[in-house]
This record gives C-alpha cells, sequence and structure tokens, in this order.
C-alpha cells in the first residue's frame, strides 16, 4: 500500500532564508515558498524518499525539482563525497527541456553543477558526451537511446543518483507512455543492481515524480518505490496559487471533424476580446494545419492586437530572425503560431518572444501543453477532438487539464482564464467531469 505523506490541507509557509546561503539564489523570486512547496519540503528537502506529487498547473513544482537537487548536493558536503554523480531530468517536450536547461544552466552551474540539454535538437549522440554533465535535460525518448547499451558504461549509470520525471502522467498513454514505462524500469534495474552492490544507501538512486494530473498515483508510487512505495502527495485544486476561471462554450453544428474545426476558427476572435483583457493569450488546436489556419483568420482580424510604435519595433526584431516565411508575416501583427514542424532556431525565437509578451497571440499544437511557463492569461482549446492514428477521439481530461492549466502563472499573472470549444453536446459531458463551469 503506498503512503500518502499529507492531505490537502493548508501548510505554514516556509521561507527560503531555510536554504544554505551558497544556494540560496536558486529560489531568489520567493520571498516564501507557496503552500505547496512548503507541504512537502520537508520530503523533499530532508529525506531521501522516492516521492510522486499531483499537484495543480501553476503551484511551483520546479521550485520542488531544485529542493530535490539541492537536497543531492548537500548530502554530498555533508559526507565529503567526491565519486562522480549525476542528475537525470526527464519531461516529455523539447520546449520544456530547453526552458529547463536555460533556467538551471543560470542557477546551478555557478555552484560547479554542469548542466547539459540532451534531446533530439541537441548533437549529444552517445555516452561519452555526458561524462562532464552533472545535470542532464533530456526526454525519455533519448535517454532511451542513450541508455540501451547501458552495460557498456555501467560505471557512468551507476553515477545517477536522482532521476527526476516531469509529467509523469505521460506514463499512461499508449504512443509515448511505453518508452517512458522502459526507461524508468532501466533505471530502477540499476538501482537494484547498485544495491546488491552494497552501495551506501544515502547515495541510492532516488526518484522524484510529479505532474498536475495523475489519475493513478497510488500505483506510480508502488512503482518508482523498492522495499516499500514511494510516498505520495495528492494536492488539491484549491491550493493552485492562481485561481482559475473556466468557461465551456458549445456550438450547434452539423459540421463535423475537420469542417467543425474550420469553422471555429471564425469564433476565435470574439472570445480574445471577451476574454484576454487585452493580455497573452494562447490558443491549442489539434494539428500543423489547424494551427496555421486559425493563425491566418486571427491575422485577419483587424485591432485583435494593440500595435503601438514600440511593439512594431520589437515585432520587426523578431520578425527578421524568422526563417519560415509564412510565420514571418504574420509576426508583424502579433500573432504567431508553434509546431514541430518550424526549426529549432523558430520555436525558441517565437516562445521567447511570447515570453516578454512581445507576441499576444500564440497558436500552437498540445506541445506546449506540459509544464512551459508563458504568461498567458488566456487558454482556449479549439475543439476537444483530435486525431490519433488516422481516427477521431475526444481529448483525454488529463490532456484537457494540461492545455487549461497554462494559464494563468503566478510569476505572471493573479488570475487566469480557460475557454474550452467544443460540439453542444460535451458540454454536460464536461460538467459532469468536473472540468466545467466556474
Amino acid at each position: 500500500m503506498a503512503s500518502k505523506c499529507s492531505d490537502s490541507s493548508t501548510a505554514n509557509l516556509r521561507s527560503p532564508s531555510e536554504i544554505p546561503l551558497k544556494y540560496r539564489h536558486i529560489f531568489s523570486q520567493y520571498e516564501t515558498f507557496n503552500q505547496v512547496q512548503s507541504k512537502v519540503l520537508d520530503k523533499v528537502l530532508y529525506s531521501n524518499d522516492p516521492i510522486v506529487i499531483s499537484a495543480p498547473t501553476g503551484s511551483g513544482k520546479t521550485a520542488i525539482f531544485e529542493l530535490a537537487i539541492l537536497r543531492l548536493l548537500l548530502k554530498m558536503e555533508d559526507l565529503d563525497y567526491t565519486d562522480d554523480f549525476k542528475i537525470i531530468y526527464v519531461a516529455p517536450v523539447k520546449a520544456l527541456c530547453m526552458e529547463k536547461f536555460t533556467d538551471w544552466r543560470e542557477k546551478f552551474e555557478p555552484v560547479g553543477v554542469k548542466c547539459l540539454e540532451a534531446t533530439g535538437d541537441s548533437e549529444v549522440g552517445d555516452f561519452s558526451c555526458l561524462v562532464s554533465a552533472k545535470l542532464v535535460v533530456t526526454t525519455p525518448e533519448k535517454w532511451d537511446s542513450l541508455t540501451r547499451k547501458w552495460r557498456d558504461a555501467e560505471s557512468m549509470m551507476e553515477a545517477v543518483k536522482l532521476f527526476i520525471i516531469d509529467e509523469v502522467h505521460l506514463v499512461n498513454e499508449d504512443v509515448r507512455g511505453p518508452t517512458l514505462e522502459a526507461v524508468v524500469s532501466r533505471m530502477k534495474t540499476i538501482r537494484h543492481i547498485m544495491k546488491t552492490k552494497g552501495e551506501d544507501e544515502d547515495f541510492g538512486l532516488r526518484f522524484i515524480a510529479a505532474s498536475a494530473t495523475i489519475p493513478n498515483i497510488e500505483d506510480v508510487a508502488a512503482w518508482l518505490g523498492e522495499d516499500q512505495p514511494a510516498c505520495f502527495y495528492r494536492i488539491s485544486e484549491s491550493l493552485r496559487p492562481v485561481k482559475l476561471q473556466k468557461h465551456v462554450i458549445g456550438f450547434n453544428s452539423s459540421a463535423q471533424g475537420f469542417r467543425f474545426d474550420m469553422n471555429l476558427n471564425y469564433k476565435l476572435a470574439a472570445i480574445v476580446r471577451r476574454y484576454s483583457n487585452d493580455k497573452p493569450t494562447l490558443i491549442f488546436c489539434s494539428s500543423r494545419k489547424s494551427v496555421e489556419m486559425a493563425s491566418k483568420v486571427l491575422a485577419d482580424e483587424s485591432s485583435l492586437v494593440s500595435l503601438g510604435d514600440s511593439r512594431k519595433f520589437e515585432l520587426q526584431q523578431v520578425s527578421r530572425s524568422i526563417q519560415d516565411s509564412k510565420l514571418k508575416q504574420l509576426v508583424m501583427k502579433g500573432i504567431a503560431y508553434h509546431h514541430a514542424g518550424l526549426s529549432y532556431q523558430d520555436r525558441a525565437i517565437i516562445e521567447d518572444a511570447f515570453r516578454k509578451s512581445v507576441i499576444v497571440v500564440l497558436v500552437c499544437t498540445n506541445t506546449l501543453a506540459m509544464g512551459v511557463n508563458f504568461p498567458a492569461h488566456l487558454v482556449i482549446i479549439k475543439s476537444t477532438e483530435s486525431y490519433v492514428c488516422g481516427k477521431s477521439q475526444e481529448y483525454t481530461e488529463s490532456a484537457i487539464l494540461q492545455m487549461i492549466g497554462r494559464a494563468g502563472r503566478p510569476q505572471y499573472d493573479l488570475t487566469g482564464v480557460a475557454v474550452i470549444m467544443t460540439q453542444q453536446k460535451n458540454v454536460r459531458l464536461m460538467d459532469r467531469n468536473k472540468m466545467m463551469l466556474a
């Protein structure tokens, strides 16, 4: 039976002053840790236990990962550990990996922890590239390809002391779940081998896993545990730092599939004007084609985005840096799109411009739904239907929660708004699943 570490009650807020001065800059954005972070702090920072956390989007899970990293660093200092060590952070999308790598390189390299990004967009090809790195940011697919022949570099694999799994709910998905399961199972095997060799328990492999949506958290906790299940926290939506208003808008239409999706393009501008409060808007579409069509329709709307002289100049700078010709033209109107078909460089430029609120409306596929920290006040899901392996199906509740969770992030906003556009027949179903109307 998995051990539940805490209920959803409030916790006394903890202070970064608990952190040794050498590492306090890592948490410089916090005057105090929030309710979620404070609730798990003792277990993360003062124990070696494996932990699974299901907490609302925007509740500061990154800081929890950083506390776990700090636990390892402090423990090595206290016990004069001088052997090699590695920390692996696994996330499902490259955009999230790039964000974490950029952030953590600034925070951890000044204290001697060299960071490395290993994704399909990087040039990391084999184990030899990992030798000098201490903190590796990667995807399940890349770590799988790097570690399939792990016995050829067993000593390096045994140097992994902390394995962080972001968006662990992915393990429940049909397409990418098996890869994550294989990767974690491989690391569990290495943990067992280290234990049979008599590895010091203080420096065994520790798992930390988190997501906003883990329906089977007890099973995940049992899976990541060893002699006993991992400790788990299931934290209520009521502790989300930025409150989220949620609206479902149903449309009566005889059109289905692609035609229904196309018709919704012409409803978007009105929703943006009604709910955005002239703040950044993120619009999720089910395919690259849908993303580009929606962007074009929005760009044809007059005065959807306020374009003062300062913003026009900034947009010109962004446009000149972009390779994609269609995207160049859209950007000049304060609107852009983002999907895996763009080059790595273009995706990075668009993400940075949206983060700085230079681009105000960003239309994307759900590759930006997981974990990425954007200043979106409004999130719109344009149709709850997607095509998987050529078949039409409704988004899962988990997928919808991930997407609407991009609205109202603590660093940027005091409130957030999420609007789900769907067939009228689906509105009652979403209400029944407690997805709805706030």
